[in-house]
């Protein structure tokens, strides 16, 4: 059974690249009939923090990706870290580097300076360790240090990558790899082995950043006679300028977008799309169609583009799509709880899912189907309400308002523009200021829609209010 796994540190909060690891691991383990399985990597006891985990999880969770067994925590498994490591020094696999730090580096700058050829260099590196010179024989005499696995001198490390294709590297230019620290601590190359194979991991997929550790890890595999898993690597996400994504690009965590009003299959889907496509011109794509259509094996090699403009537009596409009733759930986070009624919100649904690219616009462009205590914009006040005029004209189109007995877009309409007819004027003379008056934004739905959802009674009473506050402007 295919057995993938997510692996973050808790030592920042859950952004674009980690989530679109995680999802590909996910799509792949669910297209597979397999399970996802979740690790958090949390060593690094200085930089871990408990906030981070829970915006990990929260995040995952948010973007509808489950986990199938118990969380694993690497730090629980450091004792079995130490145990293998100094089993392949019982094996003779590997052996003791006793330097301190500030030795090697006197080694290296004395007796490995200017050595270019890295076959050399590596063999030289191990010499020096297992023999060290007359003025570091003393170092022989401590019992602890450094635990270093042995590379294989000849051949080629090799592994097929499901996106890449075949990758080889030199095992001569492998330097003998320190897999346990001289404070007992393994490192990361080591450690992600040994709990990977604990988990009985069958497939890593992760970013092309990683490759550079995959020969080596390989090694380490091989020296503890765990089976190599299959390796993917996906590819970097860079920003609109081409260079890598990161803060100045737009959101730090994926739960920013969801507090920006992004839908989680909205973002699910966009993520998707960052280095994979199903379709040659189809963009918009629920997640569980792209979980039956996932193949790892095209994705793209090259980087991916984070365009947040695609991204709002994929996710006006996804509100659009859903009903009133569902939106005004969905916006109720988005609306000051003052303002917020299920009436008032299932009419911002009707007037503006045709408009709005999230869920937090509901309120910024639709504050009047919550409140006649609206904001109004001034500028296009000012400009249709400073002509003495405007007020008769509204009072005989309130008047004709009042006599209306079907209140129907197309009533409306003929309604107000056959009075602008008989004043002798343009409707626009008429329309741009009815618009002020009931919704305070220069722009909006079509009007006479807009007239009809929000009702015949809010609309003359909203008209007469700007009219009063026009007159003691």
């Amino acid at each position: 059974m295919v057995r993938v796994r997510f692996a973050p540190s808790p030592t920042g909060k859950l952004h674009v690249g980690g989530a679109r690891t995680a999802l590909y691991n996910f799509m792949f383990a669910r297209h597979e009939g397999g399970k996802f399985l979740l690790r958090i990597e949390d060593t690094d006891r200085e930089r871990s923090r408990e906030e981070f985990v829970r915006d990990i999880l929260e995040g995952l969770r948010w973007l509808g990706i489950q986990w199938d067994e118990d969380i694993v925590y690497q730090s629980q498994n450091e004792e079995k870290h130490r145990e293998l490591a100094y089993k392949l020094l019982d094996e003779g696999k590997a052996y003791l580097d006793r330097y301190l730090p500030e030795e090697w580096q006197q080694v290296r700058e004395k007796y490995l300076r200017g050595i270019k050829d890295q076959a050399q260099k590596k063999q030289m590196e191990r010499q020096l360790i297992l023999d060290p010179p007359r003025e570091f024989r003393h170092i022989l005499e401590r019992e602890g240090g450094a635990v270093r696995i042995k590379v294989p001198d000849e051949g080629d490390i090799q592994f097929e990558d499901l996106i890449r294709g075949k990758i080889s590297h030199p095992a001569a230019h492998i330097p003998d790899i320190v897999i346990l620290r001289s404070n007992g601590t393994p490192t990361y190359n080591f450690a992600v082995v040994v709990d990977d194979a604990l988990m009985k991991i069958t497939h890593v997929i992760r970013g092309d950043d990683h490759i550079p550790n995959t020969p080596k890890q390989i090694v380490i595999y091989q020296a503890l006679g765990f089976p190599v898993p299959l390796f993917a690597h996906l590819p970097m996400i860079l920003g609109p300028d081409k260079k890598k994504l990161s803060k100045r690009h737009g959101a730090a965590s994926v739960l920013e977008y969801r507090d920006m009003g992004i839908l989680p299959e909205a973002l699910f889907n966009f993520l998707a799309l960052l280095g994979w496509a199903p379709y040659p011109d189809r963009e918009v794509v629920p997640p569980q169609e792209m979980i039956e259509l996932f193949d790892i094996r095209k994705v793209n090699k090259n980087p991916a583009v984070f365009d947040s403009n695609k991204l709002y537009w994929i996710n006006s596409r996804y509100i659009k799509e859903k009903s009133d009733e569902e939106l005004a759930r969905l916006m109720k986070p988005f609306v000051p709880e003052e303002f917020y009624s299920e009436e008032g919100a299932r009419l911002a649904a009707k007037l503006l899912k045709d408009r709005v690219k999230t869920l937090r616009d509901f309120w910024e462009y639709g504050d009047y189907a919550f409140t006649d205590d609206f904001r109004i914009e001034e500028k296009p006040y000012r400009k249709y309400f400073s002509d003495p005029e405007v007020f008769e004209r509204l009072r005989i189109l309130t008047e004709e308002f009042r006599q209306l007995e079907e209140w129907k877009e197309e009533a409306i309409e003929r309604t107000l523009r056959g009075t602008a007819e008989r004043l002798g004027i343009k409707a626009a003379l008429l329309i741009h200021p009815v618009r002020i008056a009931v919704s305070g934004k220069k722009v909006g739905p079509s009007l006479f829609f807009m007239l009809e959802v929000l009702g015949k009674e809010r609309v003359i009473r909203r008209i007469e209010r700007i009219m009063e506050r026009a007159r003691n402007d």
